[in-house]
């Protein structure tokens, strides 16, 4: 008798209409998290891609204009970049006669007014050229890449070439 008292209640709870609002808060609850999760992971892979693209695009800038200059022959540049860079967005400030501080970011034509684009902070090169074994031509590359990147010397490092790869 127990079996049918039991199975009684739960005829009786979904008649009343209780679990079947649970049961619909519940998956629309778990479709709202999905959509979340899935939105984040495409940012996070749309950000580290134009990193990498960012990264690319001045390698293949930078191996062009180094191995113009006398003596380093083929040269093959590798970057290394930490943060994805960082866009500065335009706020006004309001403050209220309470003193309630209000920032909101500005508008124009529906999108938010970017004020300026850092790109991803460099973190390390590395410079393989043919002619590196020579002391001016790998004072040349190492002096050109930190001029043009703007970045410290000490994290660029110049090596030459294997004999074997020409």
């Amino acid at each position: 008798m127990s079996d049918n008292s039991a199975l009684e209640k739960i005829k009786t709870k979904v008649k009343s209409g209780k679990v079947i609002e649970i049961l619909i808060v519940l998956v629309l609850a778990a479709v709202v998290l999905f959509i979340i999760f899935t939105s984040f992971g495409n940012e996070e892979k749309t950000a580290s891609a134009d990193s990498a693209a960012y990264a690319e695009n001045l390698e293949n800038k930078l191996s062009s204009i180094l191995s113009q200059i006398s003596g380093a022959g083929k040269v093959d540049v590798f970057i290394t970049a930490e943060s994805e860079g960082e866009k500065v967005i335009a706020t006004e400030t309001i403050v209220d006669e309470d003193g309630t501080v209000t920032t909101t970011p500005v508008f124009s034509g529906g999108d938010i007014v970017i004020l300026e684009e850092k790109n991803p902070e460099i973190t390390g090169v590395l410079i393989v050229a043919d002619g590196a074994d020579d002391l001016n031509v790998r004072f040349n590359l190492l002096e050109a890449t930190a001029s043009v990147l703007n970045i410290n010397q000490s994290i660029i490092k110049v090596y030459t070439r294997n004999g074997d790869s020409k």
